[in-house]
């Protein structure tokens, strides 16, 4: 049958279109106002735009007072230098026409003070508005009239009063001039002040403006931020008293989860204690009657090893061999078998009596504790050539008991499997952090390999080569008694290098019954 366009099934969307949709939908969910944070950030922006705008603005206003100020500076002393010349010129004038040495002596007086407001007004007029051509028509005028002045001095001097009154005379014009030339500097002073102030009114005005709106701008996202973040809250306290809901039902379960398991963890320890108890009676039977037979072994010993009577018939071969050799052997893996089955009962026993004994929190200053431990081990250490150096050590409250067989077996353990031939080195150090207590207990022993490392922790599980006493109980016992009493201990070892127990206690024991 021909393929038709109404026959053929219908193309389905590209895979990719739903993802598209969603990357869109989430961004523009992102970028919805509804989020409060991007109201308040807006609003930052504009706070941050409007605070760098009034500074511009005080930048400017302090550079418009600074122009201000030189500017002043400028007109008072074209004031004073204008003051000085005419004051010159005032009094060598009326000591022409009178004689007077007063005048003379007032103008030496402004002489000195013209050349002290000459340098002032060169140090800051060319900063104060006031042109360079301008400057230089002052500077000439000045040269003309001060050489005038000169001249006239020289026609005093030599007594010629008539010449100094014609010359003094004609240079009054050279005066008008000075002081011409410096109203125009004055000017040029006023119209620069004139345009900064210009400059700086409209930048304020802007300023202003854009200040005013943007603190508008910012106060509505904020508004707007202040309703949304109330709106969350809402729904944020809706969710947690769900949760608090929940978190109770969950409370509750998990207490019941623990009452059980608490009472299975009773249960198991009765369980370990009943068994172990009731494993020793047969045990004991086997050693007893094991020991009977041992008796009856060397009575039939006796029997064999003596001397047969005359035309009694000797015993085969078989039966000599099987009272002195294999009786004896059968008999010593039975009390080898039962010597361990007792030690491993013994040690079931006495974890389960561990696991029931209530816990008591004391204060105990570990340094004491250690000390006192290595005075027990004395012996040992001498017998190896080994020593323990203990570091300061943190004061904990937790059951004595329980921490003298933690770090009890451990330093036995540093010393049974030291290195034969490498003098013995054990340090014990420790520190307080978090509010818990760090022991470390490092040796320079045989080490532990890697693949060893966690389950020399478990049961009844020992690790390398089996040449010293023991049943595997001791490290399972001490991460038990450091669990009850709310604390780990990690390994980290390399073999033929040493290996470093880690102790980490509370520094106060939280007195749960477990």
């Amino acid at each position: 049958m021909p393929e038709t366009p109404m026959s053929r099934p219908l193309s389905r969307p590209s895979s990719r279109l739903p993802a598209i949709v969603e990357a869109v939908v989430r961004a523009r969910h992102g970028l919805s106002f509804t989020r409060p944070w991007l109201p308040l950030t807006a609003g930052l922006l504009i706070v941050v735009v409007v605070g760098f705008l009034t500074g511009r603005t005080l930048d400017q206003s302090q550079t418009y007072d600074d122009e201000v100020r030189r500017s002043l500076v400028a007109l008072s002393s074209v004031d004073a230098v204008l003051l000085a010349v005419l004051e010159m010129n005032n009094a060598q004038r009326g000591y022409i026409l009178s004689g007077d040495e007063a005048f003379a002596t007032r103008y030496r007086s402004e002489r000195t003070s013209l050349d002290t407001d000459l340098r002032k007004m060169a140090a800051i007029l060319p900063a104060s508005g006031a042109s360079a051509e301008t400057i230089g028509l002052f500077e000439t005028a000045l040269d003309r009239r001060l050489r005038s002045f000169r001249q006239i001095e020289n026609e005093i001097s030599r007594g010629n009063l008539a010449e100094a009154r014609v010359q003094s005379s004609e240079a009054r014009m050279q005066t008008d001039n000075v002081r011409r030339t410096l109203a125009i500097i004055k000017t040029q002073i006023f119209n620069s002040l004139a345009r900064q102030e210009k400059t700086s009114r409209k930048s304020r005005s802007q300023t202003k403006l854009l200040t005013n709106a943007g603190l508008l701008s910012a106060s509505l996202l904020i508004l707007i931020s202040i309703i949304l973040l109330v709106r969350r809250t809402n729904e944020l306290e809706g969710a947690n008293a769900e949760i608090l809901g929940m978190a109770s039902g969950l409370e509750k379960r998990v207490a019941e989860r623990t009452s059980e398991l608490a009472e299975a963890n009773e249960e198991v320890q009765r369980f370990a204690y009943i068994v172990s108890h009731d494993l020793r009676s047969p045990l004991v039977n086997v050693m007893g009657f094991t020991a009977e037979l041992e008796d009856a072994q060397r009575t039939m010993a006796d029997f064999v090893t003596a001397s047969p009577a005359d035309g009694a018939p000797s015993l085969p071969d078989e039966v000599r061999t099987a009272v002195m050799q294999d009786m004896p052997e059968a008999i010593t893996f039975i009390r080898s078998a039962t010597n361990r089955m007792d030690r491993l009962i013994k040690a079931i026993l006495q974890i389960s009596r561990e696991g029931r004994r209530t816990l008591a929190a004391e204060p105990i200053d570990l340094n004491l504790l250690l000390a006192d431990l290595q005075n027990s081990l004395n012996g040992q250490l001498d017998a190896v050539g080994a020593e323990i150096t203990v570091g300061n050590l943190p004061q904990v409250s937790s059951d004595r008991l329980a921490l003298e067989q933690v770090f009890g077996n451990l330093l036995d353990n540093a010393i049974k499997y030291l290195r034969p031939g490498v003098p013995g080195r054990i340090t014990v150090e420790g520190e307080t952090t978090s509010g818990k207590a760090v022991i470390s207990i490092r040796d320079n022993g045989r080490g532990v390999a890697p693949r060893d490392q966690q389950r020399i922790f478990e049961l009844f599980r020992r690790a390398g080569e089996q040449d010293q006493p023991g049943e595997g109980i001791g490290l399972a016992h001490v991460q038990a008694l450091l669990r009850r009493l709310g604390g780990t201990i990690k390994l980290t070892s390399t073999p033929n290098e040493g290996s470093c127990f880690t102790v980490t206690l509370p520094l106060s024991m939280a007195l749960v019954r477990r």
